[in-house]
């Protein structure tokens, strides 16, 4: 077993910790995320700068042969090659340990050898300036100066970034040249010296700008990212379901916990799916993406969930969307307020006030709303209506004698034997303790209703088999139509009930459609 000693290093163990070899003093600061893009940008412009200095060398090569030292051209090459090659090694590395990790070991070391890469390729372009210019061809030492000039131009470009790389770089290439122009005893060679070094001084100068937009640049994207991460932390651990979905075709590109749990699956398989895929009706996304198009804030917007599949369910939540900018693509984010709670509860208290709480048919406000509404669409077809208004018989000995319990109970079963009696489009409702009333929305003629009523009539005179008792009842029924009866919404319900006090009167247990002579009681 590994022991610890005095000192805090274990036995049997090989591995030191970190802290107790490394004094907290001399500890290195961890780089920023502005440096390590910096280094990433420079090594990623390496394959380029490599390619086109050997190819310019290659060039060169071909074009000084029959002009210069052919073994001093060869001994510059091979050099040139060499630091080439160092160069293509180091950018293996630098693949190989960083950038496959996606993360930078020992910045500052990777960073001194590009420099060190860079500068030495410099200096052996500068030393080339000087020897592979042939002495008193005046067309080859345009040609060179020419060459390094362009090599100088793209190296401002990819090196901007890092200062001392590109200063280094310059320097070490044209200043050589800058000088051994200058020693030449010809006024061309003086010229061009002096345009050289003008050239030099542009080219420190735009790097210069150059760095500091690359620089802006990156703290930008950094910042951008840093955003992102914010943003997609903080929606992560949200406990409001969101997601983000592409803004072109309407793909989910990030959803957390909250919004897998909402739609019911894992936040992998939402990704890549749509969100109209849950909307009870699709047609609402589609006005909201109308209204977002034209500038609208869609915020709170009640939209109705439900299952593509099996399990079946139905969510209730406020949605709200926002335009954003995700992984630099215009997007949508999108939350949901799961609010199926509480429009559950809403629903049901809405219920409650407009039904009866013992059989679940309308109460007499909603009724009345919708005889109000029937008669409306009567008027405006030109077509009748006939209002049914039932009270049972015997049911009060039954109340007193078995208790309200059992009474509580025929009431149920006499509202489901008056709903089966009734087409889709009829609506009955319980407007007190025994008293049924039922709205015929669409007759051509007095005896359709009849024939209803007396189904109704005929269903409620059989017996009831409740708790084990055989109960007896029946039913008076009063009809009245309109327009032939009545032409405005209470005439109708008074002469309904005249019609059915008139069934009680005679006999009960049958049906009385109003008429005329018939004395009109106070509903």
């Amino acid at each position: 077993m590994e022991k610890q000693n005095q000192n805090g290093k274990m036995h049997g163990s090989n591995e030191q910790p970190r802290f107790i070899s490394e004094p907290p003093g001399l500890r290195q600061p961890s780089p920023t995320a502005e440096q390590v893009a910096r280094v990433h940008l420079l090594y990623s412009n390496l394959p380029f700068s490599i390619g086109i200095s050997g190819l310019l060398a290659c060039i060169l090569m071909f074009v000084l042969t029959p002009a210069s030292n052919s073994h001093r051209l060869l001994a510059w090459f091979g050099i040139l090659s060499l630091v080439l090659m160092a160069r293509g090694i180091l950018f293996v590395f630098w693949r190989k340990h960083a950038y496959s990790r996606g993360e930078i070991d020992d910045l500052d070391d990777w960073l001194r050898w590009f420099r060190i890469g860079t500068i030495a390729g410099g200096v052996v372009w500068g030393i080339g300036g000087i020897v592979l210019a042939p002495l008193g061809d005046i067309g080859h030492k345009v040609y060179v100066s020419f060459a390094l000039g362009g090599l100088c131009a793209g190296a401002a470009s990819t090196l901007a970034i890092d200062r001392l790389s590109v200063v280094g770089f310059l320097l070490t290439v044209l200043l050589p040249q800058i000088v051994f122009l200058a020693l030449q005893d010809d006024t061309l060679s003086y010229g061009m010296s002096a345009m050289e070094t003008l050239f030099l001084l542009f080219l420190l100068a735009s790097s210069r700008q150059t760095r500091l937009h690359l620089e802006e640049n990156v703290r930008l994207r950094l910042r951008a990212t840093e955003n992102e991460f914010r943003l997609r932390h903080m929606l992560e651990s949200s406990p409001i379901a969101t997601c983000i979905e592409d803004a072109v075709d309407g793909r989910v590109i990030f959803a957390n916990l909250s919004y897998a749990s909402l739609i019911d699956t894992t936040p992998d398989r939402a990704i890549g799916a749509f969100t109209t895929d849950f909307y009870a009706r699709p047609e609402e996304y589609a006005e909201v993406m109308d209204r977002l198009s034209k500038g609208e804030h869609v915020t709170n917007q009640l939209v109705e969930l439900r299952s593509p599949g099996e399990p079946h369910w139905i969510k209730w939540t406020l949605t709200s969307y926002f335009p954003v900018e995700y992984q630099n693509k215009s997007a949508l984010l999108v939350w949901f307020y799961d609010i199926t709670d509480r429009k559950i509860s809403e629903d049901r208290v809405q219920h409650l006030a407009y039904h009866d709480t013992l059989t679940g048919l309308p109460n007499r406000s909603l009724f009345r709303d919708r005889l109000q509404q029937a008669i409306a669409t009567a008027e405006r077809e030109q077509s009748a209506l006939a209002l049914m208004f039932v009270d049972l018989d015997q049911f009060k000995p039954v109340n007193d004698g078995y208790g309200h319990g059992i009474g509580d109970l025929l009431l149920k079963a006499v509202a489901e034997r008056i709903g089966r009696c009734l087409r889709k489009s009829d609506s009955p409702a319980r407007i007190g303790g025994d008293e049924f009333v039922v709205l015929l929305p669409a007759i051509k003629t007095e005896q359709n209703a009849l024939e209803i009523a007396e189904k109704v009539r005929y269903e409620l005179s059989q017996p009831f088999e409740i708790e084990g008792l055989t109960l007896g009842i029946s039913a008076s029924i009063g009809l009245a139509v309109y327009p032939d009866h009545a032409d405005e919404i209470q005439q109708l319900i008074n002469r309904a009930d005249t019609a059915m006090y008139y069934a009680k009167s005679e006999g009960r247990n049958c049906v009385r459609i109003y008429r005329p002579d018939m004395r009109e009681q106070n509903c």
